[in-house]
């Protein structure tokens, strides 16, 4: 009955996103966006753990700000608010490692946006429910804390996209939502936490029934003249050539089949995060396009979000950042570079060890040498916009003549596909 009345009430001039004609919404609307916010409460860090073995042996394994994570988020539901979007979308990862006391605090700080009278919709990420890497960390050691069921999350989050849903897949937690009567938002969930056992797995992949169900309600978006966009945690298409390859786990499976089966259905538009970059690339097929709009991780430099203004059939998209958090950061420094040498710090160790070991396998000069060329080129692809300059350029070129894979690699994070990242117009035509 809901979809019924929603139906009826839509505004007959309103059609939806793709390639062709002229469009005409009649919308005026400011989207926020919010990704992979990663929030550990602060419970979870006893004893001086920030400082202790356990929680600086993770930090090396995958670097990022979580210390943090309570004053940056706390920062950016104060900045959404001044923002005043209609909408706030958060495409999954909303807590470090699905710790259910995360997830409490999370959604009482997104209570204080949708108290502002702004919409506010999740999804899941691959590090959100059913997470055996959930822990507390008390000194120099980590013990188990509890984790969330996908039937928990459904509930904790139920006023941000779940309870209010006019569709709900029973294969997943991927919902159908209608802020306005013309405008659906499809949440799409490809995260594999069912299958989690001693690790939480990072790759995604859409079930075949939820995929069916997908383009079944882009179809029916196309049919009703209703413009829909996706809402996905993993990305749906490569962000750079090759992304697939050389860092597995972060597009989703089968993702170009699968775009193109949602052109085709008449889907344009897609946010996503994951990978904790700021990138937008585009997917062209036949007379159909399709903009995978990521946005970067708020554990992660340059700490950005994005401001997406749509007037009509136009999008303006803009990148914020946050650049001050209440908090003591070590050495009195600013935020800003206290994020980018924190970042930059970890990756030179992890990159280290990814040079040295196969299929690279460098001996330590160079290893020496090349871990802070990759490290320049993953963070400048984090940032968005990527651009080498003449020196860098040089000292890849000669680090790559050691090896094609090596030449490959940087050449690869270096090349911005399609368009640019973080300030962009984009007008849409109608099929």
């Amino acid at each position: 009955m809901v979809l019924l009345l929603l139906i009826a009430t839509s505004c007959t001039k309103d059609h939806p996103l793709g390639k062709g004609g002229p469009i005409q919404i009649d919308f005026h609307l400011k989207i926020a966006v919010v990704s992979d916010i990663h929030y550990m409460d602060p419970s979870l860090l006893k004893n001086n753990a920030n400082t202790g073995a356990a929680f600086n042996d993770y930090l090396d394994a995958d670097p990022k700000l979580i210390e943090f994570s309570d004053p940056i988020f706390r920062t950016v539901v104060s900045q959404i608010k001044s923002e005043k979007p209609d909408i706030l979308l958060i495409p999954g990862d909303l807590t470090k490692d699905g710790e259910k006391v995360s997830h409490q605090s999370v959604v009482k700080l997104i209570k204080q946006i949708s108290d502002a009278h702004i919409k506010v919709f999740v999804v899941p990420g691959n590090h959100d429910i059913n997470n055996p890497e959930a822990v507390t960390y008390d000194g120099d050691n980590a013990s188990p804390t509890p984790s969330i069921s996908a039937n928990e999350f459904s509930n904790i989050y139920s006023d941000y996209g779940y309870g209010n849903a006019i569709a709900r897949d029973p294969n997943s937690l991927s919902y159908l939502a209608a802020p306005y009567p013309s405008l659906w938002i499809l949440g799409i969930d490809d995260c594999e936490y069912y299958d989690n056992k001693d690790i939480a797995i990072v790759a995604g992949k859409i079930k075949p029934e939820t995929m069916k169900w997908a383009l079944a309600w882009i179809a029916e978006a196309k049919r009703r003249h209703v413009t829909i966009f996706a809402m996905m945690h993993h990305n749906l298409i490569e962000h750079y050539v090759g992304q697939t390859q050389l860092d597995p786990g972060y597009v989703t499976d089968n993702g170009p089949a699968e775009a193109d089966q949602f052109m085709n259905a008449g889907l344009s538009v897609i946010f996503t995060g994951h990978y904790h970059a700021n990138d937008i690339t585009e997917r062209i097929s036949g007379n159909n396009q399709l903009f995978d709009i990521e946005t970067g991780s708020l554990v992660t430099a340059p700490i950005p979000y994005r401001i997406i203004t749509m007037n009509n059939n136009e999008f303006d998209i803009t990148t914020k950042h946050v650049t001050s958090i209440d908090a003591k950061l070590p050495g009195g420094l600013d935020f800003p570079t206290y994020s980018n040498l924190f970042l930059s710090q970890h990756l030179d160790g992890y990159f280290s060890y990814f040079l040295s070991n196969p299929p690279y396998s460098l001996p330590d000069s160079y290893v020496a040498t090349g871990a802070p060329l990759f490290r320049n080129a993953i963070m400048a692809h984090f940032a968005g916009d990527e651009m080498i300059s003449l020196k860098e350029q040089a000292a890849d070129d000669q680090l790559g003549q050691l090896s094609p894979l090596i030449s490959g690699a940087l050449s690869s994070l270096w090349t911005d596909i399609n368009t640019e990242d973080n300030n962009l117009h984009l007008k849409f035509t109608a099929p």
